[in-house]
């Protein structure tokens, strides 16, 4: 299940922008001073997006076919999002000031935050590498307690963990995914249900 991590950050985007937009009672109350609220969610908008595009350029020309490629993304690099604040947020792993002095280096300003986490991006897509390579196993019997139950696996970038969603979280699915696809502690279970096919 190959994610994309763009249209992810849109859609990230597009929520901050509408909750801005509900949560501010004033905004609601006042067309003019709604234009220029929502003026300032685009211009913000548009600056992450152009830090984003930067960033990702900065790990190859070629990202937007590349994206689930873990090759792709630098051992330091733990991903990114936009925060409650509207805040572009790089998660790194190791050392903090460096990689933070390297990120103002590529991008060419410091209006960003960074975050420290314990996993790269890199490890997560391997992972979901691992995942997808399962998925798409023919020799896997279709009564596999993983194939069963599998909902869904996605990168969260947030809480810095592969999210794997099971329509029944229990130990025998759990010991059969250790066992046939990762052991990795980058993994959390989750319950949820089968998206539904239009």
């Amino acid at each position: 299940m190959k994610t994309v991590t763009t249209w992810s950050l849109y859609l990230l985007i597009s929520l901050f922008i509408l909750s801005f937009s509900a949560c501010n009672p004033s905004a609601r109350n006042n067309r003019a001073q709604s234009s220029s609220i929502e003026g300032s969610s685009r211009t913000n908008e548009q600056r992450v997006m152009e830090m984003h595009d930067k960033l990702m350029r900065s790990f190859g020309d070629d990202w937007i076919e590349r994206e689930s490629d873990p090759e792709l993304y630098p051992p330091f690099y733990g991903g990114s999002f936009i925060d409650n604040n509207g805040t572009f947020v790089i998660a790194v792993t190791g050392n903090q000031e460096a990689n933070q002095q390297h990120l103002i280096d590529v991008l060419g300003t410091d209006n960003f935050n960074v975050e420290t986490v314990q996993y790269s991006y890199r490890q997560m897509m391997q992972v979901m590498d691992l995942i997808d390579a399962f998925l798409f196993n023919t020799s896997v019997p279709n009564d596999h307690p993983v194939l069963e139950r599998f909902a869904g696996a996605y990168p969260d970038v947030m809480d810095n963990r592969v999210k794997v969603i099971l329509t029944d979280v229990n130990q025998e699915a759990i010991r059969a995914f250790k066992r046939d696809i990762s052991d990795s502690p980058i993994v959390e279970f989750e319950q949820g249900e089968m998206p539904e096919l239009f």
